[in-house]
């Protein structure tokens, strides 16, 4: 069987981004071997490399970044370095940890084309191919939605079809399954599955959740550190299960070993959080658009630990971000903190809220690590001594002194990720709200994170999370609130499930 992917010595230094500074290692003599119609699964801490890595085999590096590359690589018969990325996406589909910054077209319907059009493909065939990705995926109802107003798990949908459609030899995916829930994991390897049994492509996944590649994978590769420590089967999942859990690395667990929990409905007392028949349309939206949140009324209770839960497209990111201004309601009234968010600016609801969004990327933009975490204390016109303080707890807890002189443009995305909790921990808010927070982080950084939170929660800040990860919700939380098409399916205290009677009216086990 010939080798699609022949990667030898493979090193990467991402040039200083500020003068008289050092160039960052992103990996160090990586050398491997991926036979055609191969799923190879990539495992790793965060900040081991991954990244660089699915750029490399991309072209992404050495042609799109500065930076010094020495080593060989070749894919699908092409020589990474002698040849341009258009050349390589021709045979090489690529999804990058941000889908967004893939997307561009007007459409949806468009975006997925784009790489038939650009193969000269007659219109007939074109749309036929194009339908049958989005079936596959199922996001035929998003065909004529401008890709800007598509949740996190919509746009990652769409840029995987884009990959797809074009039936690549290879397909690169970095951190794809991260925005995705449960039916969308499902209907991606199994669209996976279906184009290796006709074709064969090779796939190769970076993944925190490696329930997936344990199943469907061929090969693993575990990279610590800029380096492949380990060229494997997935039996590494249960073989070397110390080894991984060490380095950060989640491995898969059995559904019985998630924690039960039912939701009790709770009126609270003192609220933080007021929702008033809440509803949202989508900009631009089409005739007969159901709306991003339909007439929610919701109590988000001050102290608690509030879990936002859905599928995609809920509407879970569109109702945290009415909390501090940055969506505003079409109809209804948010009130935090005792304060209508109708009359105040997203300044100064950030005096109150403290809010991390799913993309870092939209919230760094500082010349250093220090430099972001310091950045909202000094807006607060602390004095310079309780800067220094928070900067260095925050340096500490997320274990980034490794780092703090380095600009966050040029970490991975999980070390991005970080820096921006960091950065929002930093300024003390009385009321926190997380979109995704773990997502990208590995076992290490997210359980440190979890146990950030719980501590503040206990200490009286207001926390809101998004979140599927029924194992953090009930460890942690003490709320949740569950979303469906735009509607408020449910909301309340969570308790334990032997606590409760299943069926029994006002609770229901999850």
């Amino acid at each position: 069987m010939a080798d699609v992917i022949t990667v030898m010595n493979l090193g990467w230094q991402y040039a200083p981004l500020l003068e008289g500074g050092q160039p960052v290692t992103g990996l160090s003599n990586v050398s491997c071997y991926v036979p055609e119609g191969y799923f190879t699964g990539v495992v790793g801490p965060t900040g081991a490399g991954k990244t660089t890595f699915t750029r490399a085999l991309a072209g992404v590096i050495p042609h799109m970044l500065d930076g010094e590359m020495s080593g060989f690589v070749r894919i699908a018969g092409m020589n990474v370095k002698s040849t341009s990325v258009a050349n390589i996406s021709r045979k090489v589909a690529y999804v990058s940890q941000n889908p967004q910054w893939q997307l561009f077209a007007s459409t949806v319907e468009e975006e997925i084309a784009f790489p038939l059009e650009n193969r000269g493909m007659p219109l007939d065939e074109m749309k036929k191919h194009v339908d049958d990705v989005m079936d596959r995926l199922h996001i035929a109802g998003l065909r004529h939605r401008d890709p800007t107003t598509l949740s996190a798990g919509e746009a990652e949908r769409v840029a995987i079809a884009s990959a797809l459609v074009a039936q690549p030899d290879v397909l690169v995916l970095d951190e794809a399954t991260a925005a995705l829930d449960a039916d969308g994991k499902r209907d991606l390897f199994a669209a996976i599955a279906d184009m290796r049994r006709t074709r064969k492509m090779a796939v190769m996944l970076v993944d925190q959740d490696t329930s997936g590649m344990a199943r469907w994978a061929d090969s693993i590769f575990l990279l610590v550190n800029g380096e492949i420590i380990r060229r494997t089967t997935p039996d590494i999942f249960v073989r070397e299960q110390a080894l991984l859990e060490s380095v950060g690395v989640v491995t898969p667990q059995p559904d019985d070993q998630a924690p039960s929990w039912a939701v009790e409905k709770d009126r609270p007392a003192d609220v933080a959080i007021d929702l008033s028949h809440v509803s949202v349309d989508y900009p631009d939206a089409l005739p007969g658009q159901a709306p991003a949140l339909n007439d929610v009324s919701l109590e988000i209770a001050r102290g608690s630990f509030t879990a936002v839960t859905g599928g995609n497209a809920s509407g879970k990111s569109t109702l945290v971000r009415l909390f501090n201004g940055l969506v505003r309601p079409s109809h209804g009234s948010v009130t935090v903190a005792g304060r209508k968010v109708r009359r105040k600016s997203v300044g100064q609801m950030a005096r109150v809220v403290g809010y991390v969004s799913q993309n870092p990327d939209e919230q760094l933009f500082c010349k250093t690590v220090r430099d972001e975490i310091a950045f909202g204390p000094q807006k607060l016109h602390l004095k310079d001594d309780e800067v220094r303080r928070r900067v260095n707890e925050m340096l500490g807890l997320f274990d980034l002194y490794a780092i703090e002189d380095i600009a966050p443009s040029s970490l991975s995305y999980g070390e991005r990720r970080a820096v921006a909790l960091a950065a929002t921990l930093a300024m003390h808010p009385d009321i926190l709200v997380l979109d995704e927070p773990t997502a990208g982080l590995d076992r290490r950084l997210s359980g440190r994170l979890l146990n950030i939170l719980a501590r503040l929660n206990r200490e009286g800040t207001t926390i809101v999370m998004v979140t599927n990860d029924r194992v953090a919700i009930g460890r942690h939380c003490s709320h949740v609130v569950r979303l469906d098409g735009g509607n408020l399916v449910e909301s309340g205290r969570i308790v334990p499930v032997s606590a409760t009677t299943r069926g029994k009216d006002g609770g229901r086990a999850a």
